[in-house]
């Protein structure tokens, strides 16, 4: 079997087009010469009002040994089992038998190469996620958040990250500050000591091992005070949460007033 006569039947199998057998490999199944597999063909083609542009959709050419074009055709099975209905049972049954071959081939390269998975647009993937999060009762700084993880999720893609934002800031005047900032303002006392009096003070939690990337969670109390953050992950792709605090607080940590 020639190596032309197999990619004309293997590419169409690939890129999913009809499956066809050429009369190049008819002729040499049969043991017949390809120009008299050509007659056949046309002679096939006139009987069945094949004219025209009928004809010129089987029609396909090949390189012979010499280096010259010549004129091949290229059928589909009924096409096929009609040409060869003349010929003797001997020849019908290779082809038939080649032809199992190749739908068997056809079959398995169907199942055996997934289809290539489109991703989705990320702007509208995005905007559904951010919806979701409205939905859910989230604010609109959080929906961000959510819709960009959704988005991550969908199309492997961050926006936010894409954008070269570290993190997302409240929507009001107010300025944040964590732990550590608010320990500057307390004489230098350590982020962690910060934390602990936040959390002898209601304010917040420990929640060691959180997904969010926060070990602490505020309680109803802290969240007249407190918001949390999202920020990308330092030597890393991904983000996490972080949990800041109104200023305002700091006349809380220092005795000078009690939570609302």
């Amino acid at each position: 079997m020639s190596n032309s006569t197999n990619n004309v039947s293997k590419s169409s199998t690939i890129t999913a087009m009809p499956l066809t057998m050429s009369s190049r490999e008819i002729a040499e199944l049969t043991g017949k010469q390809h120009k008299n597999v050509v007659r056949d063909v046309e002679k096939m083609a006139t009987d069945c009002n094949l004219t025209g542009s009928n004809l010129s959709r089987l029609a396909g050419t090949y390189i012979d040994a010499k280096g010259e074009q010549r004129k091949c055709y290229n059928l589909p099975k009924n096409l096929t089992i009609t040409l060869i209905a003349g010929y003797r049972a001997d020849l019908r049954l290779k082809i038939v038998d080649r032809w199992l071959e190749l739908e068997t081939e056809a079959a398995h390269t169907r199942t055996t190469t997934p289809a290539r998975k489109r991703r989705p647009a990320v702007l509208s993937t995005f905007n559904t996620g951010y919806k979701i999060a409205l939905n859910l009762g989230y604010d609109k700084n959080q929906a961000v958040i959510y819709g960009d993880r959704y988005c991550r999720n969908k199309c492997g893609e961050s926006p936010v990250e894409m954008m070269g934002m570290t993190s997302l800031a409240a929507p009001d005047n107010d300025n944040y500050l964590t732990p550590t900032e608010l320990g500057e303002k307390l004489g230098g006392l350590s982020g962690r000591r910060v934390n602990q009096m936040l959390a002898e003070a209601g304010l917040q939690t420990s929640t060691p091992g959180s997904a969010t990337g926060s070990n602490w969670t505020m309680t109803e109390a802290g969240k007249a005070y407190g918001r949390m953050f999202d920020t990308t992950r330092k030597h890393g792709t991904g983000s996490q949460q972080q949990l800041k605090w109104k200023p305002s607080v700091l006349d809380i940590l220092s005795g000078k007033g009690e939570a609302a």
